[in-house]
């Protein structure tokens, strides 16, 4: 797989990859898709170590935080995981994972259910825009935000004096903007006290 994305994955060009005829491949996948979606299922579920200790909020932080730095360590598949179906071994132990926490938290089975939804939402969203910037050089990456905040800042004052004025805290630091969103997401959840 090239490391710009999944333009060059095909059967054939993975078999030579692993240095096996390709069919050899379709004996596990029958399709492309097929493919893509276990591929997706493993990033998913391949998010790290879960945290067990702490504060039901630090352990649900940990949990999305851990599943976008997964996410942008495979930039090409974040789109696959976020159009797919929640299905897989991977996804559905992760899901369980989370569930377990929010219900253990004391929420209801209704809040549980909506403040999972939101918590992925927000974290695959995210992760899904951050996706293209994963897959260039920190410089490049850096200097597309330098020009966006550039041109910010020089739109007329009299027509948008609130951008112009925020415009050098906009599209900054991507990791402190997640976690931003995040935590505040994480102090609205009506969880027992920590």
């Amino acid at each position: 797989m090239s490391p710009t994305g999944l333009d060059g994955l095909s059967m054939r060009a993975l078999g030579a990859s692993l240095g096996v005829d390709p069919t050899a491949v379709y004996r596990y996948f029958r399709t492309k898709d097929e493919l893509l979606e276990a591929l997706a299922d493993a990033v998913v579920g391949g998010g790290g170590p879960h945290p067990e200790t702490g504060t039901p909020r630090q352990r649900l932080r940990g949990m999305f935080a851990n599943l976008r730095h997964t996410l942008l360590a495979n930039p090409a598949l974040t789109p696959v995981v976020v159009r797919r179906q929640p299905e897989g071994e991977g996804t559905w132990q992760g899901t369980e994972n989370v569930l377990a926490v929010l219900r253990e938290a004391g929420l209801s089975e209704q809040d549980t259910a909506r403040a999972y939804q939101a918590l992925l939402n927000y974290t695959l969203g995210h992760a899904l825009l951050e996706a293209p910037y994963a897959l260039m050089s920190a410089e490049e990456a850096e200097g597309i935000r330098t020009r966006v905040r550039a041109g910010l800042a020089v739109l007329p004052l009299d027509r948008y004096p609130h951008v112009s004025a925020v415009a050098a805290h906009l599209y900054t630091d991507m990791d402190s903007q997640y976690l931003y969103g995040l935590d505040l997401m994480l102090a609205a959840l009506p969880i027992d006290s920590d």
